[in-house]
């Protein structure tokens, strides 16, 4: 069985290192037959820095990589159905380990304690903003969407420090919900992000992050990337929700 890239070892990567974490768990059968150089070049990042990445996720060079993906114990005529899944299961189990479980109960506190929550997307990300605020007003939290980020801002001066609002972004590069974002953080609000970016401008941007890191699947303007990472984030958030009202624990601090 090929080695798990661990949430730890994800949270290790740089920018260039992250695009070849995103190619390879997008491409598992492809990289079977590839050379050192087809991956740099498919990445589009140089020998070294795929390296630097192999070294990072537990490898001790190219052909311990190769070796692994070539003992790889599932049948060949499931290689599809792997590449598509294989990254989302990747992150549901991540997502069960402590850290991130951690991280998601955190949230779930902040979202108690805030008098305001907001949650903020566009294109599929929309959607996904109106179901989370379902979630958390089927709890018993008073939620709204916002589904057009091009609207006028609110009034400036007007204190949102009350107020916790949610950015839904694949990329986390969106012009319209970076401006969005920092508008909020600089009056005052909590801002949290959930893209499939750590790295993004929006994660940097937000005081909390909950990223996901799956390959980005794009044909033209269309967006294709899974969404079902982003449904998980959102129940388990509610559900922990619910079970901090009901053994009334509530905190308001965050591990990074």
């Amino acid at each position: 069985m090929i080695k798990v890239f661990s949430y730890e070892r994800i949270q290790t990567l740089n920018q260039l290192e992250m695009f070849v974490y995103k190619y390879v768990a997008g491409h598992l059968e492809e990289c079977k037959t590839m050379t050192i150089r087809d991956l740099s070049a498919k990445s589009h990042v140089s020998s070294t820095t795929v390296l630097r990445f192999l070294k990072k996720m537990g490898y001790e060079g190219f052909s311990d990589f190769k070796y692994a993906l070539r003992h790889h114990d599932k049948p060949d005529r499931f290689g599809q159905v792997e590449q598509e899944w294989g990254p989302i299961a990747q992150f549901l189990t991540q997502a069960n380990l402590p850290k991130y479980r951690q991280k998601i109960s955190a949230i779930a506190q902040l979202f108690l304690k805030a008098h305001t929550r907001l949650f903020l997307g566009m294109g599929s990300s929309s959607s996904l903003a109106q179901y989370g605020a379902r979630v958390l007003s089927n709890y018993g939290l008073f939620s709204l969407a916002i589904m057009d980020p091009y609207q006028p801002q609110p009034i400036e001066g007007r204190d949102y420090t009350k107020t916790l609002i949610m950015f839904l972004s694949v990329s986390g590069e969106s012009d319209a919900i970076l401006r969005q974002a920092n508008y909020y953080r600089q009056n005052g609000a909590t801002t949290v992000a959930v893209t499939a970016n750590h790295l993004s401008t929006l994660a940097r941007v937000c005081d909390h992050c909950l990223a996901y890191d799956i390959p980005e699947k794009k044909v033209g303007t269309l967006d294709f990337t899974s969404q079902v990472p982003v449904v998980y984030v959102l129940e388990q958030i509610g559900q922990r929700c619910g079970e901090l009202m009901k053994n009334n624990k509530v905190t308001t601090k965050v591990k990074k």
